[in-house]
């Protein structure tokens, strides 16, 4: 009896490890695109005040609205990926201010699992979106409050996200 090709089955081996990568990105990206809708949803916001980007090239802005999507998402080799995101925290639209983070996700089983720090992990669910939205909102405002007493508190010579420099002749 003559025995399979052994280069036909590795040949076949990852062609199902590429189309199973595939799927896994497919999924990953479908999830990103579905939780900045939710952000922009819960945060009651125009879809142009929020933006992804790639978490290691960073967020530049250059007075375009150019929107990152899905695909901005980074993958590990772990399995583990990374989006980041940026707020414009400026109602009036006449200067730029951001608020970032970055969202670290990984499948297990059937879920994602994802978060934004060490302190709460959240799951893909619809409880789990919605926690995660309402855990966003209260841990940018927190950091936003934050800026003026940092401010308020720091050295003179320190550059800090608000005030002016006083000229001195």
């Amino acid at each position: 009896m003559p025995r399979r090709n052994r280069y036909k089955m590795l040949c076949e081996a990852y062609d199902r490890g590429v189309a199973e990568c595939d799927q896994y990105r497919l999924e990953c990206r479908e999830f990103v695109h579905e939780l900045r809708n939710s952000i922009v949803e819960s945060l009651n916001c125009a879809e142009t005040k929020v933006f992804m980007f790639s978490p290691s090239t960073g967020f530049s802005y250059n007075n375009q609205t150019i929107q990152g999507d899905a695909l901005d998402t980074e993958f590990g080799e772990n399995g583990t990926a990374a989006i980041g995101f940026a707020i414009n925290v400026n109602g009036d639209d006449l200067e730029e201010k951001f608020f970032t983070f970055l969202v670290i996700f990984k499948k297990a089983g059937s879920k994602i699992r994802f978060n934004i720090d060490e302190e709460k992990e959240f799951v893909n669910s619809n409880d789990g979106v919605t926690d995660f939205c309402d855990y966003l909102f209260e841990v940018a405002q927190g950091n936003l409050l934050r800026r003026l007493s940092n401010f308020l508190q720091s050295p003179g010579e320190e550059n800090t996200p608000i005030g002016f420099k006083v000229q001195t002749k």
